[in-house]
């Protein structure tokens, strides 16, 4: 364990720049560490939304969260951004040429050209995708440094972008709801409730549900530098050490009784963050 904050802290989100470290969470609170993950130390808070999601580029760092709140870091301060939405944010990613998206609470998608500073809506044709009036929520997204944009989220949704957000397919429906993405090359994983895992081997052109003999609701995964697959969500930390075709249930610590919300990668290890505040090195 790395850091414990009390029973009513939650952290929702960890990544890593570089030697230095964030992690975020409830009623804006940051977290900072400057020794790839091994101490922490507590920066007080972006303002009074919590923080759902952090992206981590070498220069830049973005922080979304409730309400519409989006957080900018570059030149080693924080800028409040004026992100045009009110809407409940849930996670971001960009890549190195500036373009960013940010998804979150029923349909809502944004995008930004020039690294985070300014952003613009992008509409869905959602009765069109879902054969259905409901706007759904999106919880994670991917970009690519070739400017592919991957979203899931309800109904195990996947859609891919090859344009930078021009065009849209849907490449995957079905039932639980994906909570979470991990995609970086060809190979990625997807998870979300009542056990799903999906793996793709084309980058999210299609993909196949992976069988880990789990019906928790998982909320992360991440794949570290020797290719071991993790996947953390309620009560629930699972592993893969061969790309998915079999996976073993992690039961050290106090997994069996709480709940890890994200996972992030520094140079020294995997670390997960979630409740009571709780930062974890697992590897």
């Amino acid at each position: 364990m790395r850091y414990q904050g009390i029973a009513h802290d939650a952290l929702y989100d960890i990544c890593f720049s570089g030697t230095t470290g964030f992690a975020a969470g409830i009623a804006g609170t940051i977290f900072t560490s400057d020794d790839q993950g091994e101490n922490w130390q507590p920066q007080g808070s972006l303002g009074p939304e919590a923080i759902l999601g952090l992206y981590c580029g070498a220069d830049t760092v973005l922080a979304v969260g409730q309400g519409g709140a989006i957080h900018r870091k570059s030149d080693g301060e924080w800028q409040q951004v004026d992100s045009g939405s009110d809407a409940r944010l849930l996670d971001v990613s960009a890549n190195r040429s500036g373009l960013a998206v940010v998804v979150g609470g029923f349909g809502t998608v944004l995008r930004s050209s020039d690294g985070g500073r300014s952003w613009e809506p992008l509409s869905f044709d959602w009765e069109t995708l879902l054969n259905d009036f409901l706007e759904p929520h999106l919880y994670d997204v991917a970009v690519s440094e070739a400017g592919v944009i991957t979203i899931v989220g309800e109904f195990a949704m996947v859609l891919r972008s090859v344009d930078g957000g021009e065009t849209w397919e849907m490449v995957h429906r079905g039932d639980a709801s994906l909570f979470a993405l991990d995609l970086d090359g060809d190979v990625g994983y997807a998870v979300g409730q009542n056990g799903v895992i999906l793996k793709t081997g084309d980058g999210g052109q299609t993909w196949s549900r992976q069988d880990a003999g789990s019906e928790a609701n998982l909320l992360d995964v991440l794949v570290d530098r020797d290719g071991v697959v993790h996947v953390t969500g309620i009560r629930t930390l699972l592993q893969s050490s061969d790309s998915g075709n079999t996976w073993a249930a992690n039961q050290a610590g106090d997994i069996s009784y709480r709940w890890y919300q994200s996972l992030g990668l520094s140079e020294s290890g995997v670390f997960m963050v979630g409740h009571s505040g709780l930062i974890v090195r697992i590897k």
